[in-house]
């Protein structure tokens, strides 16, 4: 029940603050803490959510990326982690998506398109081919440009209380959708 489950997070949040305490900034052979099992998500399930993907190496890869942003969405729903860390979880974690995004767009159109258009490119063929719908593509480019924030040199602002909780989840909300309609359209040849 939610009491119990409250003591229980009190506890185990001690426990850690302990263990956080006595170490400080040194390593302990003893002091790996046992990552929850069920959590993070199989390689073999992300790859069946997937099958249009034509690159088997391509579709292995976007499994084991996904297993990652499951680790980032613990991180941000199980734990307390605030401030900038907090920040920082959720702009890799939108930077992750943008390279699903493009990776999965570069293979779902390859031979379709030319090899040199780029990402905005791909968007606007699959919005121009009744693919996607413009709040889509508006969506992914929107990712897009938030994962081209990986560069830091080509940010120009401070990105501190920059990237919130409800931006990840745009991010993840527009790879699902752009998922959903390739599966549709990859049923059937361009």
């Amino acid at each position: 029940n939610d009491a119990e489950l409250k003591e229980i997070v009190g506890r185990v949040s001690a426990d850690l603050q302990a263990i956080q305490s006595y170490l400080g900034q040194k390593n302990h052979a003893d002091a790996k803490v046992t990552f929850p099992r069920g959590f993070i998500r199989t390689a073999a399930h992300f790859r069946s959510r997937f099958v249009f993907l034509g690159d088997e190496t391509l579709k292995r890869n976007v499994a084991y990326t996904l297993i990652l942003s499951d680790v980032y969405r613990w991180l941000l729903n199980r734990t307390g982690i605030s401030g900038t860390a907090k920040e920082m979880i959720i702009k890799e974690g939108i930077c992750l998506v943008g390279s699903l995004c493009e990776s999965v767009t570069k293979d779902v159109l390859n031979g379709v398109v030319g090899k040199k258009w780029g990402y905005k490119d791909r968007t606007q063929y699959l919005l121009d081919n009744d693919i996607i719908d413009a709040a889509l593509k508006e969506d992914l480019d929107w990712v897009w440009d938030n994962r081209n924030n990986e560069h830091l040199f080509l940010v120009e602002i401070w990105e501190h209380e920059h990237y919130k909780l409800t931006d990840y989840n745009r991010a993840i909300k527009a790879l699902r959708n752009l998922r959903d309609r390739l599966d549709e359209y990859c049923a059937t040849p361009f």
